[in-house]
């Protein structure tokens, strides 16, 4: 049984300073990144080969919901404080 002065057991040195954002990383965050990251330039690609109007209009639309997409994975990743995926996944321009 742990008190509340005790610490949790840990391998680590004391001398080491402990990495928090390796902690609470979330590998599935940074895949749903890179995956709207290619659903975005796939996207561009078509919209680059369309001629219909329609699915010109579609292309269109499907780009804002893949925006809406990344720029809320982006939000999550900095309400969670994950500095290195931000850095690695910068907002599109």
């Amino acid at each position: 049984m742990m008190t509340t002065q005790q610490k949790p057991q840990t391998y680590l040195s004391n001398r080491i300073p402990r990495d928090s954002e390796h902690e609470r990383y979330h590998p599935e965050l940074e895949e749903e990144l890179k995956e709207c990251l290619f659903c975005l330039h796939r996207n561009e690609m078509m919209f680059d080969l369309e001629v219909d109007t329609d699915l010109i209009e579609q292309r269109i639309y499907e780009r804002q919901a893949l925006l809406c997409r990344y720029r809320y994975l982006l939000a999550k990743a900095r309400e969670l404080g994950l500095h290195t995926i931000l850095k690695k996944y910068q907002p599109l321009e």
